[in-house]
This record gives C-alpha cells, structure tokens and sequence, in this order.
C-alpha cells in the first residue's frame, strides 16, 4: 500500500452533503442536476449586453443600470448556501453547537466591483458596503476560518482545496464552500479587449469554437468531515479525495501549449488522492471554447493519461452555464459531484464537430450510464495558475 493511502486512511476526511446552485440554466440544485442529464437542453436565453448605444456621457439613468445589469450580490450567495443547508438537511442549529468548528471558504472575483456599483446605483448609504462573509454571519454561525479566493478562474477549485485542507489539518467539522460570480460589463469589457468572447457562446472541443461566453453563478456545497456527517445520518453525495496545484509561469493570459502547469496539477491531485491514472474514469474539463485552452487540455489529458487501458471521459458544462470566472471550479465540481453519485458521465452540449483527440480518451455528446468510482475536475486561470481536484463515490454499503 502507498504511503498516500496509508496517509488518507489516518486523517479526516471530507465528504460533500449538499448542493445549492443557481445559475444560467439552473434555479436549483434539482433543475441543476435534472437538466445535466438532458440531450436537449431548456436553458435561459442570455441577455446580450449591447454597448453600441453607450456614449461618453456625464448623465446615467441608475435605475435602470440597476434593475438591467446588477445582481445583490450577498442575496444572490446566501439563497445558494440557504438551498445547500437545506438539501444536506443541516440546520443553523446544528451549526451553533459546533460554530468554531466551522469554515466560510468562497471564490469570486467580482464582489467589491459588483457591490461598489450595486450599493452606488441603488442609493446605498455606504458605496462599499459589507463582505458577503460579514453578511452571512449575520444569520450563521461560524467562527472556524472564513478564506476568499480570487485567482480568478481558478479560485474555486483552489476553495475546495481550501476546504479540503480545513477537515484534513485545521480541525473543522464543517466548511461552507461557494463560488459567486456575478458579471458586469467590466468583465465584459475586459475579455472583449483581450479578443476572448465567442460569436454564440462557448464551444467546448469543438473545431468550431471561437471564444468564451460569460455567464454568473452562485453554487454552494456543504463539507462535513465523514464521521461528523455519518453521526448526524447525513446523505453523502461525494468525497473530496485531493487536490493538485501548479503554474506555467509562462503568460500572463495564455496557457503553457504542452499542458505543463495543467499536467502537473492532475498529477499532484492523483497523487495526493492516493489514486493513479487507471482509476479516474470522467474529467470535468475547464474546457472554456478558446483555441488555445482547449487544446492544451486535451494534450494534457492525453498524456497524462497515456496508456490507460480504460476510456477516459471528457466534458465541460460551460456550453450551458457559461464561463462563471472564479465560480467556475466550485460550480463544476458540483456537476462532477452529481454525475458520479448518479452515475452518469456529463455529455458536451452541442458539440457537432469535436477536435481530434486520442482514441481512449471519449467525448460523449448524450449523458451515459455508467458505474465509476473516481473523477477529477480541473480548473485554469491567468497567469498559468492551474488546479485539478479529485472526488470519490462512496460505497453504499459504507453510508
């Protein structure tokens, strides 16, 4: 037996209970996770955001800026953490008697952005207003660690690892992991400028992909650590097995073009996860529709996985939910989550013409049945920050 195995064996480990989600083509965890499993799909249509008709101009009609453009950013983050409560059957009772062992970890990089325009627009008092920590503090109890994440594409994946670690090391019985993502037109604007949007959205392993869509989130996931969740008759979705992180250092917005970063971050999750290659049947891929990410990752992939003599599964849900930034790790992890426990690998939505790709590795354009123990979903951001996390489905017999 490795030295990792024995290592899980003898720390705490970390289990996900429940889900809370709202984003492009989701209100809820159960649309979220009905919708998945779906060849067609009912998703919202988008709002496009013009900007032809934007003139330099000292005037603004704030209200309708408001009411058009800007989400409540703290309201948007506490329903999502409410619904996963809810589902994991976790009460703010339960959290009282246990608050100083538990942890707020959230991704997000447009908080202060959205809140100052938010809070500015609607005639707030205060421009900056309260961190969504503060605010949720408010109504639940928590006095462990409270962390934000924001390496912007990337920062989720680095939450869950952030949670992870919380169970595993920092004695928490309970972490709260979330991403929120709410997009403004300065997001917008700074992806337009670097000529990164799609035509029609995003496009994930297609020949045809041209860009990235932007689309917001708010995803919650409740972590327990295994005994305190068995001990409270908790449903156990998932374990967060490990997690890997590296970097190119190689461009400030492009990836390595062999995979190097991403290479080593699926290999240092494995690794830390006690499992090996062989084992990992789905990768929820970052996959965002550009040219360069998406064959990087799939260069990554087939050699990180080089040999295997099982298929490995490849999708990206950012088709359906568009590219939710800093949520993006936290709300496909979530996917990821979901498909194992019901034993599914996730379809890529409308890819009529994948790129080429090796023959083990497949990308599935219907959701299939399929029973499976391991998966691993990755995340990339600028600046060649890479992370890839590892979760297991756990053995009914042990529930």
């Amino acid at each position: 037996m490795s030295n990792s195995n024995l290592n899980h064996q003898h720390m705490p480990r970390a289990v996900v209970t429940g889900i809370g989600v709202q984003c492009a083509f989701a209100n809820n965890y159960e649309q979220f996770k009905t919708e998945l499993q779906q060849t067609t799909q009912t998703r919202q249509q988008l709002r496009v955001i013009s900007v032809e008709s934007l003139e330099r101009t000292t005037q603004m009609d704030h209200d309708k800026i408001r009411t058009k453009t800007l989400i409540d950013f703290n309201e948007y983050g506490l329903d999502s953490l409410k619904e996963a409560m809810k589902n994991a059957s976790i009460s703010v009772e339960h959290l009282a008697e246990i608050k100083h062992q538990v942890g707020l970890v959230y991704a997000t990089s447009t908080e202060d952005t959205n809140t100052f325009l938010y809070r500015t627009f609607s005639g707030e008092d205060s421009l900056f207003g309260e961190k969504f920590s503060h605010y949720v503090q408010q109504s639940i109890p928590l006095n462990g660690k409270i962390t934000v994440c924001d390496s912007s594409c990337s920062a989720g994946g680095i939450a869950a690892g952030t949670a992870l670690d919380l169970i595993k090391y920092n004695d928490h019985k309970v972490v709260l992991l979330g991403g929120i993502e709410t997009i403004t037109l300065m997001q917008h604007s700074g992806f337009s400028s670097l000529g990164a949007l799609g035509s029609i959205g995003s496009q994930p392993f297609s020949n045809n992909r041209d860009g990235v869509g932007l689309g917001n989130a708010s995803v919650f996931l409740i972590v327990e650590e295994y005994e305190y969740a068995i001990n409270r008759g908790a449903t156990i979705l998932g374990e967060l097995l490990g997690y890997g992180i590296s970097n190119d250092a190689y461009h400030i917005t492009a990836p390595h073009p062999e995979g190097l970063g991403a290479k080593l971050a699926m290999q240092r999750a494995m690794k830390e996860a006690g499992v090996t290659s062989e084992q990992i049947s789905y990768i929820n891929g970052h996959g965002t529709g550009t040219s360069t990410n998406d064959s990087m990752e799939l260069l990554a992939i087939e050699e990180t996985f080089n040999g295997s003599q099982s298929p490995v599964y490849v999708s990206s849900i950012k088709s359906l939910t568009g590219h939710t930034l800093s949520a993006a790790g936290v709300i496909e992890l979530a996917a990821t989550i979901s498909a194992l426990h019901e034993q599914y690998m996730i379809p890529n939505f409308e890819l009529d013409h994948p790129m080429e790709h090796s023959e083990f590795i497949v990308l599935p354009t219907e959701a299939v049945p399929m029973e499976y123990s391991y998966a691993l979903s990755n995340s990339f951001a600028f600046g060649g920050n890479c992370v890839s996390v590892v979760v297991k489905k756990l053995a009914e017999e042990v529930l």
